[in-house]
């Protein structure tokens, strides 16, 4: 007796009692034509991926790259820029289109009722929306359509001053919208209220500008080294000498990602013209940041291989001081693909 009261507080535990009750109330086996299928409602917005006239469908490819397909109805209102109205023969593959319908849960396909089309927007942040609270990294999702494929992003403070600013190379084909993710490590700021501006550019003119203002869930700062090289202070120039200098950015809890990216960003202005410096490449890309088991696993892009036995030795030597000071790094592997 006392062995089946322990299975049952143990199953309870474990799974729920909403859901042990479940499992009381229903045998196993039961016939499945008691579950009702519902369709959700659902608004969808992506890239044209293919557009099939004659069986009435589209793809869409959507902010993280899956694949929708939607069904679209002879009576689906289907509009351009909000007030053309067009047939499915005037969408076109490239074009930013937003889906409102239902989803069939057996077949995941979408029934569109409306689809609107849209071709003049330059650039469309999808996530954070306007006035949203939010923390450090800052990700930014949504599409761009460009001249180069790279898309700029600026920060401003309360006082509009530009702290932060950065490009990102679009995956994608030139004048289609393709989406993009943008990871933002905020700098420490004195107030709640920022602007993120994200635009492109075209001969150096900045165009389509998207202004969106946020908060910062709180302006507590994070505080940290990065490592650099000094000839100045490294008189007996040794390629595995460098030195601390400090950082403060926005509260986060990815401190050892944002290091990184602080030690890519390298010396300021002020730093530059005490001697420091960076063995890294300008252009280095970290392509990926583990850590498991005290070990920190660090992916770097090629450029690094480029560097000379020294410079590259320094470069190790900053990469693995930067994240050896945090207590969870012990040891620091660096790969390069």
């Amino acid at each position: 007796m006392k062995r089946l009261i322990l299975v049952a507080i143990l199953s309870i535990f474990l799974t729920g009692s909403g859901c042990l009750e479940q499992a009381l109330e229903y045998p196993k086996e039961f016939n499945s034509e008691i579950q009702e299928t519902v369709e959700s409602t659902i608004s969808l917005n992506g890239v044209i991926n293919s557009v099939d006239t004659t069986l009435g469908q589209i793809k869409i490819e959507t902010i993280n790259g899956l694949i929708e397909e939607v069904s679209i109805s002879p009576e689906a209102k289907i509009s351009l820029n909000t007030d053309t109205e067009l047939s499915i023969t005037g969408l076109t593959v490239g074009s930013l289109a937003e889906v409102f319908g239902t989803r069939n849960p057996t077949t995941l396909v979408i029934t569109a009722r409306t689809v609107r089309m849209e071709d003049l927007t330059k650039i469309k942040i999808i996530s954070p929306i306007s006035g949203a609270t939010v923390t450090s990294p800052l990700i930014v999702e949504g599409f761009a359509k460009t001249n180069d494929q790279k898309i700029f992003w600026r920060v401003r403070d309360q006082n509009n001053a530009a702290q932060l600013s950065g490009v990102k190379t679009v995956v994608g084909e030139e004048q289609k919208y393709s989406p993009f993710r943008l990871e933002i490590y905020l700098p420490a700021l004195e107030a709640k209220n920022l602007t993120l501006e994200v635009f492109t550019k075209q001969a150096s003119i900045e165009v389509g500008l998207v202004t969106l203002p946020l908060n910062l869930l709180s302006v507590n700062k994070s505080e940290f080294q990065i490592f650099l090289s000094s000839n100045i202070l490294n008189t007996s120039r040794t390629c595995d000498v460098v030195f601390p200098v400090k950082r403060t950015v926005a509260e986060t809890s990815a401190v050892g990602r944002a290091s990184l990216i602080e030690l890519l960003n390298g010396p300021t202005e002020a730093e530059h013209y005490e001697g420091y410096r960076s063995s890294l490449p300008y252009d280095t890309i970290i392509n990926s940041f583990v850590i498991s088991n005290g070990q920190a696993v660090v992916t770097v892009s090629k450029n690094f291989d480029s560097l000379s036995s020294c410079e590259k030795q320094r470069a190790t030597e900053q990469i693995k001081q930067t994240l050896m000071q945090f207590g969870i790094v012990d040891d620091v592997v660096i790969k390069v693909e």
